[in-house]
């Protein structure tokens, strides 16, 4: 950041409650550099961190880096901010780069292609629909604030939901090839627990929902399939071992809910049998009866009132699923 060339930059850092010592780095490098203003609050999350760097922000335009990530050049800011200026754009960026400590990719695959722009000018958000990789873009800062466009409180997942909002709330953004975000790929393992789970879940259901009432069905399908597939293993994993009350299937329940089966048809890439119940909560379901039913076996009844409240997630999965599949019968 500070080897940007755009010279007028207001450098606002979010000390969320760390316990590394990186405060007192930040402390020195801003006793030497008048443009840093540091931050601090109690650990709240990347989203909190970001809405309380939103609020103090006082230039033209907003960018976002994370604490491990990088800008490709030193003129990425400034290329970013001549683009805006020049067609007024409320909203602007670029392509991204992810790098993994050996390799650089700059090409995805099509459920990521929306990380790539090959050519400059205007793009309507109706033909984009596309919501990750936020932090490629500036934001002029009074449409944020003015239209209320902050992060929600979730722990994971709170990017998309931003992203969509404002990009819809925009209407249109204008795109530059260039690279405009370096995104460091950590290969430490995610530590999920049972509230990052349910955020990440409230996160996909706010995009279902907001999608489907605005007509983008190919976002819509997007987040569906994270569901079933980049998160599946996450949200099986942590609602098998660690959610005894059934949290996350409840929640699950509400996601499948918030799916427009007419919306996902329609976008060819989800089966039927995905539509009437998603891959993450049939394999919950499928596990979780596994254990009822070894639990069964070794004859642990002695009180049917705890083992009915740990399964009653299951039977109204069970029921959603029968309605379903009656309600599809019926059209």
């Amino acid at each position: 950041m500070l080897a940007q060339s755009e010279r007028g930059l207001e450098i606002i850092c979010i000390d969320d409650g760390s316990t590394d010592g990186s405060i007192e780095i930040v402390k020195d490098i801003a006793r030497k550099d008048s443009r840093i203003k540091l931050m601090t609050q109690q650990n709240q999350g990347a989203g909190a961190a970001r809405n309380t760097g939103i609020k103090a922000a006082k230039g033209e335009y907003i960018a976002f880096l994370d604490a491990d990530d990088y800008y490709p050049s030193a003129n990425t800011l400034a290329r970013l901010y001549a683009a805006a200026k020049t067609n007024n754009a409320l909203i602007c960026g670029g392509s991204l780069i992810t790098w993994d400590g050996s390799i650089a990719r700059t090409n995805f695959p099509e459920n990521l292609s929306g990380n790539k722009f090959e050519k400059e000018g205007w793009v309507n958000f109706s033909d984009y629909q596309y919501d990750y990789a936020f932090y490629r873009f500036i934001y002029r800062r009074e449409f944020l604030v003015k239209n209320g466009l902050y992060f929600p409180d979730y722990r994971r997942y709170q990017d998309p939901p931003f992203m969509l909002r404002a990009f819809a709330r925009a209407g249109r953004f204008y795109a530059i090839p260039d690279a405009t975000y370096c995104y460091r790929i950590n290969s430490a393992h995610m530590d999920w627990t049972r509230d990052k789970v349910l955020d990440l879940l409230c996160g996909i259901e706010d995009n279902l929902k907001f999608s489907a009432a605005n007509g983008y069905e190919r976002l819509h399908a997007l987040n569906y399939m994270r569901l079933n597939n980049d998160f599946r293993n996450a949200i099986v994993n942590v609602a098998v071992q660690y959610d005894g009350e059934g949290k996350i299937l409840k929640k699950l329940i509400d996601v499948q809910r918030a799916a427009n089966s007419g919306m996902l048809a329609a976008s060819g890439r989800i089966s039927g049998d995905e539509m009437s119940c998603s891959r993450s909560l049939s394999e919950i379901i499928v596990r979780l009866s596994a254990q009822g039913a070894q639990i069964k076996k070794e004859g642990w009844f002695i009180n049917k009132k705890i083992f009915k409240a740990y399964t009653w997630p299951i039977r109204a999965a069970g029921k959603l699923a029968r309605r379903i599949k009656y309600r599809d019968k019926d059209r």
